[in-house]
């Protein structure tokens, strides 16, 4: 059993019909504004502070956790409140507060909200014996898998992010649309055909170390394999931003009483996402949704 984990499962079933109506907005010179599709920043929550050393680990530990899931990874949760007690914990908390911390949550706001605060973290590696047809991901919506197979309840993370361990690998593509259709109390409609714009934005980001991106978490995203510009191995680390609601059915890590866990959790630069208007050429993907097809997306 690996260090990272402790044995607890989460039996909950019921949902806070306010994690349906959450905003994500962050402040910006006394005002507020929608959060982008799609953010980056040079290095992970946390990073600066403590140096290159603390993402060397960050790589170590994920290696050892995905040797431990095997071939179907599972995903952990730990609370807002808890103590970390590994490298990959505290790093899951440092994404979770940076996040809400920007988006306007504050800590009191966290604490009342008890056990349905925190971060949902797991590791994705495709090292570089495997085949490159199977080194993507397939297209899809983050969600409380358990909670829609047993009740049919739709519910996503606020917001969602990867960091990349390693320069290596297919790139994480974001869709602005399709988005699940809403009912009138805002929960989403996972058996409904998605609404079809007649256009959507596609964000592309390529692995770099140390890189970390986040999105909405109602977004469509995948790692189409066909966009891979090099072998290698792709180790990325995912956490999910949760408030309201606790996916149910995952490990539970941390250790609970005390303080709640605090430092530094300053990234690295914010990079400027570039915009092109790609008329012709350019790969075509599917997401496989309704007819949706996306095209002039290019491998640089």
């Amino acid at each position: 059993m690996s260090d990272d984990l402790e044995d607890s499962q989460s039996d909950s079933s019921e949902v806070d019909c306010k994690v349906w109506s959450l905003r994500r907005r962050i402040a910006c010179r006394g005002r507020s504004k929608p959060m982008p599709p799609m953010e980056a920043w040079q290095r992970p929550p946390g990073a600066v502070a403590f140096g290159h050393k603390f993402e060397t680990a960050l790589a170590a530990a994920a290696r050892r956790l995905a040797r431990h899931g095997g071939a179907s990874p599972k995903s952990y949760w730990i609370p807002a409140a808890a103590q970390p007690a590994s490298v990959l914990q505290r790093f899951a908390l440092q994404v979770f507060r940076f996040h809400t911390g920007r988006l306007g949550f504050t800590t009191k706001a966290i604490k009342r909200l008890g056990g349905g605060a925190g971060a949902e973290f797991w590791v994705q590696r495709r090292g570089a014996e495997v085949k490159k047809a199977r080194r993507g991901m397939n297209w899809h919506f983050d969600k409380d898998e358990e909670l829609l197979d047993d009740y049919g309840l739709c519910v996503h993370p606020l917001v969602a992010t990867a960091t990349y361990l390693t320069d290596q690998g297919a790139p994480l593509v974001i869709l602005s649309a399709p988005t699940l259709r809403r009912k009138r109390d805002g929960a989403p409609e996972a058996e409904a055909p998605p609404h079809s714009p007649g256009s959507a934005a596609a964000f592309v980001a390529f692995p770099a170390r140390g890189l970390h991106v986040a999105f909405g978490g109602d977004l469509l995203h995948g790692v189409p394999a066909e966009l891979e510009h090099g072998g290698g191995e792709r180790l990325a680390l995912l956490v999910n931003v949760w408030l309201h609601h606790r996916p149910s059915g995952l490990q539970t890590c941390g250790k609970c009483g005390g303080a709640p866990a605090k430092g530094p959790t300053k990234p690295g630069s914010a990079l400027r996402v570039r915009r092109r208007r790609c008329q012709q050429g350019g790969i075509a993907i599917a997401p496989g949704l309704a007819k949706w097809r996306v095209n002039g997306v290019q491998s640089l």
